[in-house]
């Protein structure tokens, strides 16, 4: 479905929040798509931010509401810490794997009937292999049923202040109702960093055991990025490909959200160029991502850039994957456009030239070396 974006009257409030802001966040920055089109044509939602201090660095459509599809799970995730420190669930309490909880649709382990697992089984099964069976059990071990638990991530949601959130399902398999966007899931991913510090380990897991079978991440961040150290990617054919990453170099750490990348490769790809920008985004450095300069600025007070009776984005018909009936690119076609950095290291002049370089074929840790243009 189409969105329908009160262009206009964003653009007013927009030049307005900018006024009063713009010793933080300067003439563009987070209102600049109120002006053209959203910055990238392959990616719904993005958002880079420093989950410690709660500041962004880029966004683009960050209040668009999107389908969640298993990001939905760090929900899950936080609600059995919570238990857990709370005392209600121990890390060695057996799971039971109702009838409701083995037909979940896939992804699922699938133990047969009478094998036991454990809730620490059962979080790193949900965190590596986004099994929706492991989830539903979690949920009915928790709050007795599906839809008691769902009152309870909605409860906690509004508590975090996830103030565009719904949740239906403990799992986010294919629910209308069940949205969020990308602003949400920032205020998520710190809450887990702040509520549940040991909660890092868990989500920077790469591969863990369950009944005679290993499990790996799907995560290809983990593998491919410096420093990544989580944290969990989402897809139906609604949503696309969604992906909270986060990373920490020299003590500081970044978070990115993609939500609604064409494919999985695409959202691997912008997620790793985002954040290698944002560890070049040091003291003294100016760094531009597509010509937007990079500003710090508290999540909250980033305007609000879609009003609430905007519908989420279907991606069905556009997610490049068989999975959806939709065709694939050929071998080789580049699906994911070129993120575009500019660094100017501290010490170069204001008005002295810079080459730009697309941070795609960045792999070094930041600063990032400015390169010729191809």
């Amino acid at each position: 479905m189409t969105l329908h974006i009160r262009r206009p009257f964003l653009a007013f409030a927009c030049l307005a929040v900018a006024m009063l802001l713009t010793t933080s966040i300067g003439s563009q920055g987070w209102c600049a798509d109120a002006a053209k089109p959203k910055a990238d044509e392959n990616i719904g939602a993005v958002l880079l931010f420093e989950p410690a201090t709660g500041k962004a660095l880029y966004g683009v459509n960050i209040d668009e509401p999107w389908f969640p599809a298993s990001l939905t799970k760090m929900m899950t995730v936080y609600l059995t810490l919570d238990a857990v420190r709370a005392g209600r669930l121990t890390w060695e309490t057996t799971v039971p794997l109702s009838d409701k909880a083995r037909a979940q649709p896939a992804t699922r382990i699938g133990l047969r009937k009478g094998i036991d697992i454990t809730v620490a089984q059962a979080v790193r099964g949900v965190i590596l292999r986004s099994a929706n069976d492991f989830s539903m059990a979690l949920a009915e071990l928790i709050a007795g049923s599906e839809e008691d638990f769902a009152r309870l991530q909605n409860d906690t949601a509004k508590r975090l202040g996830m103030t565009r959130t719904l949740f239906k399902n403990p799992h986010g398999l294919p629910d209308a109702e069940q949205v969020t966007t990308a602003r949400d899931f920032a205020k998520l991913t710190m809450a887990l960093g702040r509520d549940f510090p040991e909660s890092t380990e868990l989500f920077s897991t790469r591969e863990v055991r369950i009944h005679k079978q290993t499990f790996h991440s799907q995560n290809d961040l983990l593998r491919t990025l410096p420093g990544a150290d989580g944290m969990k990617t989402g897809f139906t054919c609604g949503s696309g490909y969604n992906v909270v990453a986060t990373a920490m170099r020299e003590g500081r750490r970044l978070g990115v959200i993609i939500l609604g990348a064409l494919t999985r490769d695409g959202r691997s790809k912008r997620a790793r160029d985002l954040l290698e920008a944002g560890f070049a985004y040091v003291e003294g450095n100016e760094v531009e991502i597509d010509g937007q300069a990079l500003k710090t600025v508290a999540l909250d007070r980033v305007p609000v850039s879609h009003d609430t009776e905007t519908p989420a984005h279907d991606m069905t018909r556009i997610t490049r994957t068989r999975k959806c009936g939709n065709r694939v690119a050929r071998r080789g076609r580049q699906l994911a456009r070129p993120t575009l950095v500019t660094v100017k290291p501290a010490g170069v002049a204001r008005d002295e030239p810079v080459d730009s370089v697309a941070a795609g074929v960045i792999t070094a840790p930041s600063p990032l070396v400015a390169a010729k243009k191809h």
